[in-house]
C-alpha cells in the first residue's frame, strides 16, 4: 500500500474534523450567543478551548468507532476515505442550508455504507449486534445498540431533561426579580457554555480519531508499514502483521501443540516491544493462554506474570492523572482498563459451556481488541477540531440560537447543562450520541417548558427530517463512492 494512500485518509478524516468544527461546534455554542451573554467571537472561543480540552480527555467514543461498527476484514484506508467522503457531502449539504443535522451520524452512515460496498452487498460487514464479555458482565454492541438505539433515547432525554430543568427553574424562581434572574444566569451561563464544548470535545472529536486509529491499524495488521521510512514510524500501531498471524492461527479449528506454542511465543516477543497499554496485556495473557494448552506450564506462569505487571502498571498510572479525580466530569474521563486474565477466563468457560474451542475463543476476543488512539492522534484531532470552531458557523447558530425559539440565559444554562450531561455520560461509555441531537432537544425541552406556541414547529420539521434522512444519506453516498473507486480499479 502507497504511503500516499495513508496520508490522503488522514487528510480526509482531518477535513471531516474541520467541518465537525464549524458544523457542529456551532449547536453547541448557539444558545450562549442567542442570549447574547457572549459575542460570537467570544463564544468561539470559549468553545475551541473547551473543545480540546474534551477531546484530549479521553477515548471511549473512539474505540468504539475504530473497532465496534463494522467487521475490519472488509476495511481498508481508501474505504474509510470513501466513508468519509460520504459524511463530509453530507455535513457540507446541510451546512449550507442552516440546518443543525449530526456529524456523528454522517461518520456512521458513511462507514456502513462504505463497508457494505466494499464487502459486494454483503450484510454480515456491518455489526448490528453482538453479545460480548466486559468487566465481567455481558454486554450488547454494535450498531443497534451504540448508535440506534442511543439515536432515539438520547433526543427523549435532551428534550425531557430541559423540560425538567427549567420547569424547576420556574418554580424555585418564580417570585426572583426578571434583572437578577438574567445577572446571575448570565454569568452562570458562562460555565455551562464551558461544560457543553468540553463534553463536545469529549464526544465528536473522538469519532475521527476512532477513524484514523482504525485506518492505521488496518495498515499495520496488513503488513503495510514493513518497509515505511524511520520518519513515518509514528504511523505503525501495536497489532503488527506477525501479531495478526499469530491470533489467526490459534482461531484454527484444530492447531497442534507446535503451532500452538509458536504463535504463543510470537505474541509473547511481540508484547514485550510494545509500551505498556492493554495490547501488551492482551498479548501476554493470550500467550500464556496458548502456552496451558500446548503443555508448557513454565512460559505460562511467565507470561502471566508479565502480563499482570502490566495490568498493575496501568492502573498506578491512571490513580496517578489529575483529570480523573475532578468532581463531577472525573468518572466520565477515567480510563477504564479491562483485565484480560479475567475476561478471557469468562470467554473461555463461557466457550466450555456452548461446546465451542476455548482457545479459540480466547484468541477471537483479543482479535477484536481496538488499540489505545496514541497521542499524536488525539492532539492533531483536537487542534483540528479548535480550527474548524474558530472558523464559525453562523448559519447554524443563527438556526439554533435565533429562530428555532427565544431564549434568555437561564433557558440557555437549562439546555447546555442538560445537553452537556448527557454528552459527557454517553461520551465515557462509549456510546456515539449526537451532539446536534442533544442540544437541539434540550432546547426544545426548555422552550415546551415557556410555553408549547414558543417553538417554531415548522423549522423544528425540517431539522428532523434531516435527523432521519442523515444516516441513510451519509450511507448512500459512501456506498457509492465505493462502487466509484471500484469502477476505477482502486479498490478491489
Amino acid at each position: 500500500m502507497s504511503l500516499w494512500i495513508i496520508f490522503f485518509v488522514i487528510f480526509v478524516a482531518l477535513a471531516f474534523e474541520y467541518i465537525n468544527g464549524f458544523h457542529d461546534t456551532a449547536n453547541s455554542i448557539a444558545t450562549v450567543v442567542g442570549t447574547k451573554v457572549l459575542t460570537p467571537r467570544q463564544a468561539i472561543a470559549l468553545a475551541a478551548i473547551t473543545n480540546l480540552i474534551g477531546a484530549l480527555a479521553g477515548h471511549a467514543v473512539a474505540k468504539t468507532v475504530s473497532s465496534g461498527l463494522v467487521d475490519s476484514q472488509f476495511i481498508s484506508p481508501l474505504v474509510i476515505a470513501c466513508a468519509l467522503l460520504g459524511g463530509i457531502t453530507w455535513n457540507l449539504i446541510t451546512w449550507w442550508f442552516g440546518l443543525p443535522s449530526s456529524s456523528t451520524h454522517a461518520l456512521v452512515g458513511g462507514i456502513c455504507g462504505a463497508a457494505f460496498a466494499s464487502a459486494h452487498n454483503n450484510p454480515k460487514a456491518i455489526i448490528w449486534s453482538v453479545e460480548k464479555m466486559k468487566d465481567g458482565k455481558m454486554v450488547m454492541e454494535g450498531v443497534l445498540h451504540k448508535v440506534i438505539m442511543p439515536m432515539i433515547t438520547s433526543p427523549i432525554i435532551g428534550f425531557v431533561g430541559g423540560f425538567v430543568i427549567m420547569g424547576f427553574f420556574y418554580l424555585i424562581l418564580r417570585n426572583a426579580r426578571p434583572r437578577f434572574i438574567n445577572r446571575f444566569f448570565g454569568k452562570a451561563q458562562i460555565a455551562s457554555a464551558a461544560y457543553m464544548g468540553f463534553a463536545h470535545g469529549l464526544a465528536d472529536a473522538q469519532k475521527t480519531m476512532g477513524v484514523i486509529t482504525l485506518a492505521l491499524v488496518t495498515a499495520t495488521a496488513a503488513g503495510s508499514f514493513q518497509t515505511l521510512p524511520n520518519w513515518c514510524s509514528f504511523l505503525k500501531m501495536d497489532k503488527t502483521q506477525h501479531a495478526e498471524e499469530a491470533i489467526m492461527i490459534l482461531q484454527e479449528k484444530a492447531p497442534d501443540a507446535a503451532k500452538i506454542s509458536e504463535a504463543a511465543a510470537i505474541l509473547e516477543s511481540e508484547a514485550a516491544m510494545l509500551k505498556n497499554g492493554e495490547f501488551r496485556e492482551a498479548f501476554f495473557t493470550l500467550a500464556a493462554t496458548a502456552y496451558t494448552e500446548a503443555g508448557k506450564e513454565s512460559d505460562a506462569v511467565r507470561t502471566m506474570a508479565a502480563a499482570k505487571q502490566t495490568h498493575d502498571d496501568l492502573l498506578a498510572k491512571e490513580a496517578e492523572r489529575l483529570m480523573p479525580k475532578i468532581p463531577l466530569i472525573g468518572k466520565m474521563v477515567a480510563a477504564k482498563f479491562t483485565d484480560w486474565k479475567k475476561t478471557l477466563q469468562q470467554e473461555m468457560d463461557a466457550a466450555t459451556a456452548a461446546g465451542k474451542p476455548t482457545l479459540a475463543t480466547a484468541a477471537k476476543k483479543v482479535d477484536g481488541l481496538s488499540p489505545d488512539v496514541p497521542a499524536w492522534i488525539k492532539i492533531i484531532c483536537a487542534l483540528t477540531m479548535a480550527a474548524g470552531t474558530a472558523a464559525g458557523g453562523w448559519k447554524i447558530i443563527k438556526t439554533l440560537g435565533h429562530k428555532m425559539v427565544k431564549l434568555h440565559p437561564v433557558h440557555g444554562f437549562a439546555a447546555e447543562t442538560t445537553a452537556a450531561t448527557l454528552l459527557a455520560v454517553t461520551g465515557s461509555l462509549g456510546m456515539t450520541v449526537s451532539t446536534t441531537h442533544s442540544i437541539t432537544t434540550a432546547i426544545m425541552g426548555v422552550g415546551c417548558a415557556k410555553r408549547f406556541n414558543a417553538l417554531n414547529l415548522s423549522l423544528i420539521e425540517r431539522i428532523i427530517w434531516a435527523w432521519v434522512l442523515t444516516l441513510p444519506a451519509a450511507a448512500i453516498v459512501g456506498y457509492l463512492m465505493v462502487k466509484l473507486f471500484q469502477l476505477f480499479g482502486w479498490l478491489p
